[in-house]
């Protein structure tokens, strides 16, 4: 029998290309984005543009 998830009030399931992107950006850019050092800058751009994305 094949099950149905039922809380995506809660969460949901993720499609693979966005695991992907989070699993790049979790391994190359961990900085703080609140951050003024070009780390952190880095870290912040990544944000926006997701936004922008999304």
């Amino acid at each position: 029998m094949r099950s149905v998830y039922l809380d995506n009030a809660a969460t949901t399931q993720l499609r693979e290309e966005v695991i992907n992107s989070m699993q790049q950006c979790l391994r190359e850019a961990y900085g703080n984005p609140s951050s003024v050092h070009s780390f952190g800058r880095s870290c912040k751009t990544r944000i926006e543009k997701a936004r922008k994305t999304i």
